[in-house]
C-alpha cells in the first residue's frame, strides 16, 4: 500500500508507513487483483511532489532531522522513530532553509562631475581676470572683457569688434599657471606688446617696442 504522506510503497498488512510512521488508513492498494492487468505505473515525477519526501528519504533528508537513537531520518514534528520505534528526546523541529549569501557589492566607477556641483565637496574657485579698454578721444570705448578659467584666446571679436588693427583670428593668448597669469602673442604681424610701467624682467630674445622702433634683447 502506498503512503499518501510520503509516497513510500509499503507491504500489505501494515497499519503505519514504515518510512514516515503515518497511519495507512484509506491508503491506496497498488497490488493488482488476481487475473487483472495491472495499471500503468504512475509517472515518477508525481512522487517528487510528495509533501514530506525530502525529509523522509535519506538521500534528501537534512542531517539535523535524524533520530538521535539510530540516526534514521525523521519528519519534523515526529516523536516516534519509524525505524527503531524509540521515542526521541524531543520532537525534531523543522529547520529553516538557509538564506542565500548576499551578493558581493559592486564597485562603482567614479564619473567626472558635470552640471550641478556636489555641495559637500570643496571645489577650488576658478581663476578670473579682466581687460578694461582705455578711453580714446573720438573713438567708442568697448565694454570690459571679464574672463574666467585658465586659458583664453583674444581676438577682434572679444576685444574690440570695430578695431581693424586687431586680428580676427588669434591676437594673443592669456594663460594662468600656478596662479600666475601670462600673455603670449599669436598674431601674424606680432603686434602684442606690454607697457613697461614698472620694472619688468627680460628674457633672451624679448622684443622691445620703443617709439615706432622694435629692438631684440640679447644677453651678452
Amino acid at each position: 500500500m502506498r503512503c499518501k504522506n510520503c509516497g513510500w510503497e509499503n507491504p500489505n498488512g501494515l497499519t503505519k508507513c514504515e518510512k514516515c510512521n503515518t497511519p495507512l488508513a484509506g491508503a491506496v492498494n497498488n497490488q493488482p487483483a488476481y487475473g487483472t492487468v495491472p495499471e500503468a505505473p504512475q509517472a515518477a515525477h508525481n512522487l517528487n511532489k510528495t509533501v514530506f519526501e525530502a525529509e523522509v528519504f535519506p538521500q534528501a533528508a537534512p542531517a539535523a532531522n535524524a533520530c538521535p537513537n539510530c540516526g534514521y531520518p525523521m519528519r519534523p514534528g515526529v516523536t516516534d522513530c519509524p525505524n527503531c520505534h524509540q521515542q526521541a528526546a524531543q520532537p525534531i523541529a523543522p529547520q529553516p532553509a538557509p538564506r542565500p549569501a548576499a551578493p558581493a557589492p559592486q564597485q562603482v566607477k567614479a564619473t567626472p562631475m558635470s552640471g550641478t556641483v556636489n555641495p559637500w565637496v570643496q571645489v577650488a574657485p576658478a581663476n578670473k581676470c579682466s581687460l578694461h579698454p582705455i578711453e580714446q578721444q573720438g573713438v567708442e570705448t568697448p565694454d570690459a572683457l571679464n574672463l574666467k578659467g585658465d586659458a583664453h584666446e583674444l581676438n577682434r571679436a572679444n576685444l574690440d569688434p570695430e578695431n581693424q588693427t586687431i586680428t580676427s583670428k588669434v591676437q594673443a593668448q592669456l594663460i594662468c599657471e600656478d596662479g600666475q597669469w601670462y600673455i603670449q602673442d599669436k598674431s601674424a604681424q606680432h603686434t602684442t606688446f606690454i607697457y613697461a610701467g614698472e620694472k619688468t624682467a627680460l628674457k633672451e630674445g624679448d622684443v622691445i617696442l620703443m617709439g615706432n622702433r622694435q629692438f631684440v634683447f640679447h644677453i651678452d
